[in-house]
């Protein structure tokens, strides 16, 4: 039901609805199936999200008002927020809306509005990277990619980033650039506050994603994150690591692995600082890790 939009759900004027409900039936109920983990799997598959790939197709020419909410979700009781008609809903979790995913690939911001460029510039990588065929949108590139989209996004509309109730940073993002911190692939080769592409430092008001083999110029993969940003006073790098993984093994050893590369280069500017150096005076790290379940997670002894 939620796949088909909230739009949809006056089930007594939706042909649409009406077809779905009696596939989904019909899955439910047929007798060629084994167990009911057959059955599910036939329910499941009926429920599958239909987009229209290659993304190519889909066109960029319509405005909404709310596009950038819809992309980070918005709170369904801040109805001063939702200006005129918004369609192709779909409900998240903590009583949010947002908005169908070929959807927001279609619209655009006003243009006018301050994260248009952001929302275009996002749009189109995700529209690249789905493109792949074969590729796996829930691993690597698509999610770092997702990612990308929807924070830039978020910092434009709000002016920070809250990654929970204690981690939380000025930010408002204007642009959205590749970019690297490491001029090659090891620890050693980390450009403390510069971009490694370029030379130049790093500016405030962007969040850059990690350029790797065969973008903007790179010709290595990125250690340690997928993305970062500086804060809009300067005084912090916060870097950004996104993995598909749900297992904690692979979490926490790139929990592990940051926080101790974060705690090293914390040292490391320290020293910088006393000597004068204008650069970051802090480096923060985060790992975003979507199918990871924290309440399931056990620690071994």
């Amino acid at each position: 039901l939620v796949q088909l939009g909230l739009n949809l759900l006056s089930l007594d004027e939706s042909s649409e609805m009406q077809r779905f409900l009696s596939a989904f039936k019909a899955a439910a109920a047929n007798e060629k199936h084994r167990s009911p983990a057959d059955a599910l799997k036939a329910c499941l598959e009926v429920c599958q999200l239909k987009t229209l790939w290659p993304p190519d197709e889909i066109p960029s020419r319509k405005f909404d008002l709310n596009a950038a909410r819809l992309l980070v979700g918005g709170s369904v009781a801040e109805d001063e927020q939702w200006s005129g008609r918004v369609g192709n809903l779909v409900l998240l979790e903590g009583g949010r809306i947002g908005g169908q995913l070929e959807y927001l690939l279609a619209v655009r911001p006003l243009a006018d509005d301050p994260v248009y460029p952001v929302y275009l510039q996002g749009a189109k990588r995700v529209k690249r990277v789905l493109g792949i065929p074969g590729i796996d949108v829930v691993e690597g590139a698509p999610l770092e990619t997702a990612y990308a989209w929807t924070l830039s996004c978020a910092a434009a509309v709000d002016g920070d980033l809250d990654f929970n109730d204690e981690v939380g940073f000025k930010f408002r993002c204007k642009a959205l650039k590749p970019g690297r911190l490491f001029s090659g692939t090891s620890d050693s080769s980390f450009t403390r506050g510069r971009n490694a592409l370029d030379g130049r430092p790093l500016e405030t008001g962007v969040l850059y994603y990690a350029a790797e083999r065969g973008e903007a110029g790179a010709s290595a993969s990125h250690p340690k994150c997928d993305l970062f940003f500086l804060t809009d006073d300067g005084e912090e790098l916060v870097v950004i690591d996104v993995t598909g993984s749900a297992s904690d093994k692979t979490v926490l050893r790139k929990m592990e692995a940051l926080s101790k590369w974060v705690t090293e280069e914390q040292f490391e500017l320290k020293q910088i600082e006393r000597a004068g150096a204008d650069r970051p005076r802090k480096v923060r790290g985060i790992v975003l890790a979507p199918f990871f379940d924290e309440e399931d997670f056990r620690p071994s002894n």
